[in-house]
Formats: structure tokens, C-alpha cells, sequence
């Protein structure tokens, strides 16, 4: 009877113990991410999240150096912070600050936190503000099993590619936009240190609102985790923005609010006077719905026939989308753009092999790495092993005109269906499935 009164009270005092153990544990800042509001070559924005014991905290910076004895050159930066108790797993505070006043081509050291809670210093290097070469990374969906095989293809670009400037998201980085379990938990965990150092863009998908079906309700996660620019219309801010870094000019639209004719008209006109005003050298779009439906099972055509329109008149070079769990590269009834459709993560479909495709891929994990120069973007798509899938070149002439190159001497491309392709698809769309191939590797000959 002892032993049983004994081991009863070791139970409740050691669960006392990790519940106390948890509450400290989150009182840590996590989540935390770095992107821009403004001028990439002064300023760095940060988020992150504790639990709701951390209510004030604060972003501490400093140039960096290589010795560790740093801090009495530090400054401090009291952050905005916000109390969600809508969450699915906790009460949580929501911390963001922007760094201003920042040296161009520097290489900072910062942290998060207050008290006895802070994060490890990390750091970040502002932008030069010149037309020099660099890199940055795109994912396409990473939505489902995110930890478990999505962390594969954010991880592995890095490895990859550590010289990246930044990381560019098309959307659907989760499943389900407005709950943290399996899916704001796993994204961020599958960054960790990489979202501390890269900053990264992302444009919100279908999945990140709460009716997703139907892109409608963005969720209140997208402004809590991100600080994104303010710079888009009113009513779209930090969802519909651009940033420019150095050379190039990266516009994030969200057209999850196309079916809203007013939403429309003021996105179309805001990405026409952005298109119209730009003095740099390269334009960059990136929308989660992709241009036309290349999903097996979805209905085919061009969904955004206005903006084709638009991208065509000012000759943007590519438009970097994804939300059809494939791969798919062409151009359609112009020159350009390229229109690119990609997916990090491990949730695959099934494609239907519309006529501009030059160039598809299914049953794979990629990302793609993009370099710049004045006059020169090389497009690099690659799987998480590290081969080189799809490649082109678009460079400037003489006359400044846009010259398209695609790559040469790529490997067969891979159109394995997905494993459960007869269980997922309508009979007449897997009978079909040979036949519609066959034509399509005709017609490439």
C-alpha cells in the first residue's frame, strides 16, 4: 500500500515537473524568422513567438565581429508584441520588430528575447544595394508531412546553395493556415536556424487562409509569424507586396482574392503601376494558383487571364507559382514569361499535359535556385539528391531584349504517377493516362 501511495506521488510531482519544464521551455523565443518590411540594404524585419509569460521582449543587435566579447556594443529594440489565445495548442505572444538604420553589405549579429529567455545570437548580412550576381532559393507547396519529408527539400537547398541571399515561398507552406499542430509547428522546426539566417518571402496560398478550398479568410498565423513589406494596396498589405533587393524586383500577389471583382481590379492596377515604375533589371511574380490547372483531377485553363495579359505586355521573364503538386515549365502564347509550377514537399499529383508545357515532372521533390546578374538569369530546378532537373538561361541582348536558352542535355523527365494515382483519380483520368503520355512525347520529338 506504501509503494502504491509512494509511486502515486512520484507520478503527479514528476508530471508537475515537465509541465513546468514545458512552460520554460516555450517561454524561450521560437519561430523566429527574418525578412524585410523595408529597404533590404538598411533594415532587417524579425518575428517570433513565446508563450503568454513572455508579454514584453526585445531584439538586440550589433555588428558582427569575430570575437565573442560583443555586448557592450549592442543595441536594443523593444518589440511590438501581440496575445493570440486563438490557437489550437496555446495561449501565445507574437513578437516583430524591424531594424532600421542598418550599414549596406554587413554582416549583423542579433537575438531575441528578455530576462532569462533568449534566443542564440544569429545573423544576417544586409543587401549591397548594387547590380552584383547572387542567388536566391524558391519552394513550391510544402503543405503536408512537413517535418517528416517537406523539411527535406528546405534543408537540402540550403546545403546546396548556403551562398543564397533569401528564400522565396509560392504559398501553401502549410495545410491547415490557422492551427500551429503538425503544421506552423512543423514549418518552423523543419527551419529552425535557417529561417535565423536566411530571410525569407512567402506569398499566402489557398491553404494559409482558413476555408481552403476556396482561398477565403486569411488566417490571423500569416501576420502573427511574418513581416512581410506594407507596401501594397490598401486592404492587401503584407499579403500582396513587393520587395526590391539589390538589382531585381520580387512581387507577391495574392490572387486567392481574384474571384473578388473589386480585389481584382485593385491588384491588377497596383501590379501594373509596379511593373511600370521599375528601373532595375529583372521582375520576378510569384502567386501560389498557377496560371493554367495542370492537376490531373482539376478542370484546364487559364485562370488569370488579365494578368497573363499584363505579364506578357511588360515582358516579365518568369512567374513562379505552384498549388498543383507537380513540376511544370513553359511559355504560353508570347515569348515570355516562363511560367514555372514547383513543389517542395512530398504531397504529389498527378499531371495533365497541357500545350505549353515544355517541360513537367511528377513523384518529385525539387527547388529551384536562381541567378542573377545585369544581363543574365540563370533558372537552375533541382531535386533534393542534388541532380540538376530543369534548366534555362534568359539573358539580355545588345538592344536589351529578353533571349531565351533552355537547358541542355537534361535527364529524362520523370512522369511516374503518384502511388496512390488509382485510388485518388475518377477510372476515365487513369485509363487515360497512357494515351495522353504517349501524345505528349510525340509531340517533344
Amino acid at each position: 500500500m506504501k509503494i502504491r501511495f509512494l509511486t502515486a506521488i512520484m507520478g503527479i510531482l514528476m508530471g508537475a515537473a515537465v509541465s513546468a519544464q514545458d512552460i520554460s521551455k516555450y517561454q524561450y523565443p521560437h519561430h523566429v524568422n527574418i525578412s524585410w518590411e523595408t529597404e533590404p540594404s538598411t533594415s532587417q524585419s524579425v518575428n517570433w513567438r513565446t508563450n503568454e509569460l513572455q508579454k514584453v521582449s526585445f531584439v538586440e543587435y550589433t555588428e558582427a565581429t569575430a570575437s565573442p566579447f560583443f555586448e557592450k556594443d549592442v543595441k536594443r529594440i523593444e518589440a511590438e508584441s501581440e496575445n493570440f489565445e486563438g490557437g489550437d495548442d496555446a495561449v501565445w505572444n507574437y513578437h516583430s520588430a524591424n531594424i532600421t538604420g542598418l550599414k549596406p553589405n554587413t554582416l549583423y549579429s542579433y537575438r531575441v528575447g528578455n530576462g532569462n529567455f533568449w534566443s542564440e545570437w544569429a545573423e544576417f548580412r544586409t543587401a549591397t544595394g548594387t547590380n552584383e550576381p547572387f542567388t536566391f532559393l524558391y519552394h513550391g507547396d510544402v503543405q503536408r508531412f512537413i517535418l517528416s519529408k517537406g523539411s527535406r527539400a528546405i534543408r537540402q537547398s540550403i546545403i546546396q546553395s548556403p551562398e543564397a541571399k533569401f528564400m522565396l515561398f509560392g504559398g501553401d507552406m502549410v495545410h491547415r493556415g490557422g492551427l500551429n499542430k503538425e503544421n506552423w509547428n512543423e514549418f518552423f522546426q523543419t527551419g529552425e536556424w535557417i529561417y535565423q539566417n536566411y530571410p525569407i518571402i512567402g506569398t499566402p496560398g489557398n491553404h494559409e487562409h482558413l476555408i481552403a478550398r476556396s482561398g477565403e479568410n486569411l488566417s490571423e498565423h500569416w501576420g502573427l509569424n511574418f513581416r512581410f513589406p506594407q507596401n501594397g494596396p490598401e486592404g492587401h498589405k503584407e499579403e500582396t507586396f513587393y520587395v526590391d533587393y539589390n538589382n531585381i524586383r520580387v512581387i507577391s500577389l495574392n490572387l486567392c482574392r481574384y474571384k473578388y471583382p473589386e480585389d481584382r481590379e485593385v491588384i491588377l492596377k497596383w501590379t501594373e503601376e509596379r511593373l511600370k515604375e521599375f528601373k532595375g533589371d529583372w521582375v520576378f511574380i510569384t502567386h501560389h494558383y498557377a496560371m493554367d490547372a495542370s492537376a490531373r483531377n482539376r478542370t484546364p485553363g487559364i485562370r488569370f487571364p488579365d494578368f497573363k495579359e499584363l505579364y506578357e505586355k511588360y515582358e516579365v521573364p518568369i512567374v513562379l507559382t505552384g498549388h498543383e503538386h507537380l513540376y511544370a515549365r513553359g511559355r504560353m502564347d508570347d515569348k515570355f514569361p516562363v511560367y514555372v509550377v514547383s513543389v517542395s514537399g512530398p504531397w504529389q499529383n498527378a499531371i495533365q499535359f497541357g500545350d505549353w508545357i515544355e517541360r513537367a515532372g511528377t513523384s518529385l521533390q525539387l527547388f529551384q535556385e536562381i541567378e542573377v546578374s545585369p544581363t543574365e538569369l540563370h533558372y537552375v530546378s533541382k531535386t533534393i539528391t542534388g541532380e540538376i532537373y530543369d534548366e534555362l538561361t534568359i539573358r539580355k541582348d545588345k538592344k536589351g531584349k529578353l533571349v531565351y536558352e533552355p537547358g541542355k542535355n537534361l535527364p529524362p523527365e520523370s512522369l511516374i504517377p503518384p502511388e496512390d494515382f488509382e485510388d485518388r483519380y475518377k477510372k476515365e483520368l487513369v485509363d487515360s493516362w497512357e494515351s495522353d503520355l504517349k501524345t505528349y512525347l510525340n509531340k517533344k520529338k
